[in-house]
Protein backbone atom coordinates (compact mmCIF):
# COMPACT_ATOMS: atom_id res chain seq x y z
CA UNK A 1 0.00 0.00 0.00
CA UNK A 2 1.29 3.70 -0.88
CA UNK A 3 0.69 6.37 1.85
CA UNK A 4 0.24 9.36 0.27
CA UNK A 5 1.26 12.50 2.23
CA UNK A 6 -0.03 15.61 1.58
CA UNK A 7 0.91 18.60 3.45
CA UNK A 8 -0.94 22.14 3.49
CA UNK A 9 -1.62 25.40 4.63
CA UNK A 10 -4.59 27.33 3.88
CA UNK A 11 -5.49 24.73 0.72
CA UNK A 12 -8.90 24.90 0.38
CA UNK A 13 -8.89 26.12 -3.53
CA UNK A 14 -7.11 23.48 -4.42
CA UNK A 15 -7.30 20.61 -2.05
CA UNK A 16 -10.37 18.77 -3.06
CA UNK A 17 -9.48 18.35 -6.51
CA UNK A 18 -6.03 16.58 -5.14
CA UNK A 19 -7.69 14.40 -3.05
CA UNK A 20 -10.46 13.15 -5.88
CA UNK A 21 -7.53 13.19 -7.82
CA UNK A 22 -6.02 10.65 -5.54
CA UNK A 23 -8.69 8.79 -4.84
CA UNK A 24 -9.81 7.97 -8.50
CA UNK A 25 -6.21 6.57 -8.87
CA UNK A 26 -5.69 2.41 -9.12
CA UNK A 27 -4.02 0.48 -6.16
CA UNK A 28 -3.89 0.09 -2.74
CA UNK A 29 -3.84 3.58 -1.26
CA UNK A 30 -4.21 5.99 2.10
CA UNK A 31 -4.76 9.82 1.96
CA UNK A 32 -3.09 11.67 4.98
CA UNK A 33 -3.83 15.43 5.06
CA UNK A 34 -1.14 16.81 7.82
CA UNK A 35 -1.89 20.35 8.50
CA UNK A 36 0.13 22.86 9.89
CA UNK A 37 -2.45 25.53 11.21
CA UNK A 38 -5.24 26.69 8.43
CA UNK A 39 -7.02 29.15 8.48
CA UNK A 40 -9.60 28.75 5.80
CA UNK A 41 -11.95 25.63 5.07
CA UNK A 42 -8.92 23.31 4.15
CA UNK A 43 -9.36 20.88 7.19
CA UNK A 44 -13.12 20.94 6.73
CA UNK A 45 -13.06 20.30 2.84
CA UNK A 46 -10.55 17.17 3.16
CA UNK A 47 -12.83 15.47 6.66
CA UNK A 48 -15.71 15.78 4.08
CA UNK A 49 -14.19 13.74 1.71
CA UNK A 50 -13.07 10.88 3.88
CA UNK A 51 -9.50 11.12 4.05
CA UNK A 52 -7.10 10.69 7.09
CA UNK A 53 -6.67 14.44 8.12
CA UNK A 54 -4.19 15.37 10.94
CA UNK A 55 -2.91 18.91 12.77
CA UNK A 56 0.58 19.20 13.35
CA UNK A 57 3.41 22.07 13.53
CA UNK A 58 3.37 24.56 11.04
CA UNK A 59 5.93 23.86 8.53
CA UNK A 60 6.10 21.22 5.79
CA UNK A 61 9.19 19.21 7.25
CA UNK A 62 6.98 18.84 10.66
CA UNK A 63 3.62 18.24 8.70
CA UNK A 64 5.21 15.45 6.75
CA UNK A 65 7.41 14.01 9.69
CA UNK A 66 3.83 13.57 11.57
CA UNK A 67 2.46 12.24 8.49
CA UNK A 68 4.51 9.40 8.50
CA UNK A 69 4.62 8.17 11.90
CA UNK A 70 0.87 6.92 11.62
CA UNK A 71 1.20 6.14 7.96
CA UNK A 72 0.46 2.31 7.45
CA UNK A 73 1.92 2.05 3.75
CA UNK A 74 5.26 0.30 2.57
CA UNK A 75 5.58 3.51 0.25
CA UNK A 76 5.52 6.96 1.49
CA UNK A 77 4.71 9.38 -1.41
CA UNK A 78 4.43 13.23 -0.69
CA UNK A 79 2.41 15.15 -2.89
CA UNK A 80 2.34 18.97 -2.61
CA UNK A 81 -1.57 20.33 -2.56
CA UNK A 82 -1.22 21.84 -5.72
CA UNK A 83 -0.40 19.58 -7.67
CA UNK A 84 -2.17 17.55 -10.41
CA UNK A 85 -1.10 14.05 -11.05
CA UNK A 86 -1.59 11.58 -13.62
CA UNK A 87 -3.64 8.49 -13.55
CA UNK A 88 -1.18 5.95 -13.99
CA UNK A 89 0.90 7.89 -11.02
CA UNK A 90 0.24 5.08 -8.69
CA UNK A 91 0.91 2.26 -10.57
CA UNK A 92 3.93 3.99 -11.58
CA UNK A 93 5.32 3.66 -8.47
CA UNK A 94 4.79 0.29 -7.80
CA UNK A 95 6.25 -0.81 -10.45
CA UNK A 96 9.55 0.85 -9.82
CA UNK A 97 9.65 -0.47 -6.36
CA UNK A 98 8.98 -3.94 -7.12
CA UNK A 99 11.95 -3.75 -10.33
CA UNK A 100 13.94 -3.21 -7.42
CA UNK A 101 14.19 0.84 -6.83
CA UNK A 102 13.78 2.50 -2.92
CA UNK A 103 12.15 5.36 -3.69
CA UNK A 104 12.12 8.20 -6.68
CA UNK A 105 10.61 11.41 -8.33
CA UNK A 106 8.57 12.69 -11.18
CA UNK A 107 9.05 14.43 -14.14
CA UNK A 108 7.75 18.25 -13.21
CA UNK A 109 5.72 20.48 -15.88
CA UNK A 110 3.77 23.64 -14.85
CA UNK A 111 0.15 23.27 -15.83
CA UNK A 112 -0.35 27.14 -15.43
CA UNK A 113 2.39 28.88 -17.43
CA UNK A 114 3.71 26.99 -20.75
CA UNK A 115 6.02 29.38 -21.65
CA UNK A 116 10.12 28.93 -22.38
CA UNK A 117 11.47 30.02 -19.24
CA UNK A 118 8.97 27.66 -17.42
CA UNK A 119 9.99 24.94 -19.45
CA UNK A 120 13.35 25.30 -18.90
CA UNK A 121 12.82 25.19 -14.88
CA UNK A 122 11.18 22.51 -15.79
CA UNK A 123 13.44 20.50 -17.36
CA UNK A 124 16.91 21.82 -15.56
CA UNK A 125 14.74 20.48 -12.33
CA UNK A 126 14.42 16.96 -13.56
CA UNK A 127 17.92 16.92 -14.78
CA UNK A 128 19.15 18.27 -11.26
CA UNK A 129 16.85 15.57 -9.65
CA UNK A 130 18.01 12.56 -12.10
CA UNK A 131 21.97 13.08 -12.64
CA UNK A 132 22.43 15.03 -8.72
CA UNK A 133 19.85 13.30 -6.66
CA UNK A 134 18.35 16.80 -5.49
CA UNK A 135 15.04 16.41 -5.36
CA UNK A 136 12.23 19.36 -4.59
CA UNK A 137 8.97 18.65 -2.95
CA UNK A 138 6.77 19.65 -6.34
CA UNK A 139 8.18 16.18 -8.01
CA UNK A 140 6.30 13.88 -5.93
CA UNK A 141 9.02 12.24 -3.53
CA UNK A 142 8.34 8.83 -3.03
CA UNK A 143 10.08 6.51 -0.61
CA UNK A 144 9.96 2.98 0.83
CA UNK A 145 8.79 3.26 4.48
CA UNK A 146 11.86 1.37 5.83
CA UNK A 147 14.63 3.59 4.31
CA UNK A 148 12.31 6.68 5.22
CA UNK A 149 12.54 5.65 9.16
CA UNK A 150 15.73 4.20 8.91
CA UNK A 151 17.13 7.86 7.51
CA UNK A 152 14.70 9.59 10.71
CA UNK A 153 12.69 11.18 8.23
CA UNK A 154 13.15 15.02 7.11
CA UNK A 155 15.04 17.08 8.96
CA UNK A 156 12.66 19.16 11.05
CA UNK A 157 14.28 22.34 9.68
CA UNK A 158 12.12 25.25 8.55
CA UNK A 159 13.27 25.36 4.54
CA UNK A 160 15.20 23.28 2.51
CA UNK A 161 14.09 19.77 3.81
CA UNK A 162 13.65 18.31 0.63
CA UNK A 163 17.50 19.45 -0.61
CA UNK A 164 18.58 17.72 3.18
CA UNK A 165 17.28 14.32 2.42
CA UNK A 166 18.24 14.13 -0.81
CA UNK A 167 21.80 14.41 0.12
CA UNK A 168 21.29 11.85 2.39
CA UNK A 169 19.73 9.43 -0.39
CA UNK A 170 23.15 10.19 -2.33
CA UNK A 171 24.54 6.76 -1.96
CA UNK A 172 21.31 4.84 -2.96
CA UNK A 173 21.04 7.36 -5.51
CA UNK A 174 24.51 6.10 -7.43
CA UNK A 175 23.38 2.36 -6.73
CA UNK A 176 20.71 3.33 -9.07
CA UNK A 177 18.13 2.58 -6.48
CA UNK A 178 16.13 6.10 -6.49
CA UNK A 179 14.42 6.50 -9.99
CA UNK A 180 13.04 9.18 -11.94
CA UNK A 181 10.12 8.57 -13.53
CA UNK A 182 9.39 9.46 -16.89
CA UNK A 183 5.68 10.45 -15.59
CA UNK A 184 4.50 13.91 -15.15
CA UNK A 185 3.83 15.56 -12.44
CA UNK A 186 2.28 19.28 -12.59
CA UNK A 187 2.38 21.83 -10.28
CA UNK A 188 1.39 25.08 -9.93
CA UNK A 189 3.69 28.43 -11.10
CA UNK A 190 1.71 30.65 -9.30
CA UNK A 191 4.70 32.52 -7.03
CA UNK A 192 6.83 32.85 -10.36
CA UNK A 193 3.22 34.42 -11.80
CA UNK A 194 2.62 36.78 -8.84
CA UNK A 195 6.13 37.71 -8.08
CA UNK A 196 7.50 37.39 -11.57
CA UNK A 197 9.68 34.51 -12.86
CA UNK A 198 12.87 35.85 -13.22
CA UNK A 199 13.08 37.46 -10.01
CA UNK A 200 11.63 34.48 -8.40
CA UNK A 201 14.30 32.13 -10.23
CA UNK A 202 16.70 34.22 -8.73
CA UNK A 203 15.91 34.47 -5.05
CA UNK A 204 15.08 30.54 -5.36
CA UNK A 205 18.92 30.71 -6.65
CA UNK A 206 20.08 33.06 -3.93
CA UNK A 207 18.32 30.78 -1.36
CA UNK A 208 19.87 27.62 -2.34
CA UNK A 209 23.67 29.63 -2.24
CA UNK A 210 22.75 30.59 1.12
CA UNK A 211 22.01 27.25 2.47
CA UNK A 212 25.16 25.56 1.15
CA UNK A 213 26.76 28.58 2.84
CA UNK A 214 25.37 27.71 5.84
CA UNK A 215 22.63 30.12 6.53
CA UNK A 216 20.18 29.08 9.44
CA UNK A 217 17.22 27.86 7.63
CA UNK A 218 15.00 29.95 9.51
CA UNK A 219 16.11 32.98 7.83
CA UNK A 220 15.78 31.09 4.82
CA UNK A 221 11.99 30.37 5.39
CA UNK A 222 11.26 34.00 6.16
CA UNK A 223 13.26 34.63 2.77
CA UNK A 224 11.09 32.57 0.62
CA UNK A 225 7.89 33.14 2.35
CA UNK A 226 8.41 36.87 2.37
CA UNK A 227 7.80 37.04 5.92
Amino acid sequence: MVSVIVPVLNEENNIAQLIASLQGLEGEKEIIISDGGSTDKTRELAEDLGVTVIVSARGRAFQMNAAAKIAQGQVLWFVHADSKILATSLCDINHAINDGAVGGFFRLEFYDADDKFMNFIARTSHTRAKDFCLIFGDQGLFLRKDIFDELGGFANIALMEDWEISRRLRTLHSQGKIRALDTVIKTSARRYIIHGRFKTWLKMNVIKALYILGCPTKFLGYMYHGK
